[in-house]
């Protein structure tokens, strides 16, 4: 069964979760996901691979966790301190 929004797979994930959250959205399987983003990044380049980065900079995990730009925010600070 098809999920109504588009999030990040904590549980099918390889890289970032992105192919196994698009996966469950669409409710096909997500060795079809990772495959097209494969294609995509090699033929259509560089927008397959930019478009799976701002995925996962943007779409937060299935259970309401961080998004990945969140996670870059916190491991490396919110920017550099001003004395």
């Amino acid at each position: 069964m098809a999920s109504t929004s588009l999030v990040r797979s904590r549980s099918d994930k390889v890289i970032a979760g992105v192919c196994g959250g698009l996966s469950r959205t669409l409710g096909i399987d997500a060795t079809i996901v990772r495959i097209l983003f494969l294609l995509a990044a090699i033929f259509i380049q560089p927008l397959g691979w930019m478009a799976y980065v701002a995925l996962w900079l943007f779409l937060p995990y299935e259970d309401g966790d961080e998004t990945g730009f969140n996670q870059l925010k916190r491991q490396f600070g919110s920017g550099p301190s001003r004395s």
